[in-house]
């Protein structure tokens, strides 16, 4: 299981420095008032980049919320939603669909018959939110971190937009799995990426040790459906352009 013993105690990188500033809690989606919260920020998020029309519960979900491999997180800081991301899992032992089978069956499948496989979903933040939207992000993907050290992972898929693929290389060590396809009734076509989890985790985490798995970590979101990061610098990079951000 690729996690790490320990967190480390200091700041390694220019990345870590300007991404992690303080105040962020996520949890698994559990409650009515949680998953109004991310179910709105979807449609927001979604609705900006017109990605969506709109709709009269101005929410948007789809069936694979409610399936019993994935989970769904909520980002606060300061007590305040602000981003979400959801998790699927599927595995040689429980082959459950993944939201990007429908599109990417055939490449999910090379990634081999016994491979455990992680997909990243419906990654969005809030459009009114004043946070740096890749700093969101970051603490987004810890939860996926968490998924992959959990289920012993081989592979971390997610579908982007062509204009997020040099981003998603660049600062998470993932490789282009498939061509451009529609994907979800969403507007803009994607791509699939992946990350070969046991073999790219070690060189992630030394890079962004905010990424790096702990037992104290598992064993917390296991006890309580929490996850919590240790206080940092708090950011002076300059807001990104939105484009890099979110991977659905």
């Amino acid at each position: 299981m690729m996690k790490t013993q320990r967190a480390p105690e200091m700041l390694h990188s220019p990345v870590e420095a300007a991404l992690h500033p303080r105040g962020f809690e996520m949890r698994r989606v559990t409650t009515r008032e949680d998953w109004s919260d991310v179910r709105s920020l979807r449609f927001d998020a979604l609705r900006e980049r017109s990605e969506i029309g709109d709709n009269d519960e101005a929410a948007y979900g789809d069936d694979y919320d409610a399936a019993l491999n994935t989970t769904t997180f909520l980002l606060l800081r300061n007590a305040r939603a602000i981003a979400s991301t959801r998790s699927s899992v599927s595995s040689a032992r429980r082959r459950w669909p993944l939201p990007a089978g429908d599109v990417y069956a055939a490449e999910i499948a090379a990634l081999g018959a016994d491979a455990t496989v992680v997909e990243a979903s419906l990654m969005v933040v809030n459009p009114a939110s004043q946070m740096e939207p890749k700093t969101a992000l970051f603490h987004l993907f810890k939860a996926h971190m968490l998924q992959c050290a959990s289920e012993n992972a081989d592979w971390l898929v997610l579908a982007v937009r062509d204009s997020q693929i040099g981003f998603y290389r660049r600062m998470f060590n993932m490789e282009i799995l498939s061509g451009a396809e529609k994907y979800a009734g969403l507007a803009v076509p994607r791509v699939l990426m992946g990350l070969e989890y046991r073999a790219q985790a070690p060189l992630l985490f030394k890079r962004m040790p905010m990424l790096a798995v702990t037992d104290a970590d598992e064993s917390d979101f296991a006890a309580s459906g929490v996850i919590t990061f240790a206080d940092g610098r708090r950011s002076t990079a300059k807001r990104d352009a939105s484009h890099l951000v979110a991977g659905n």
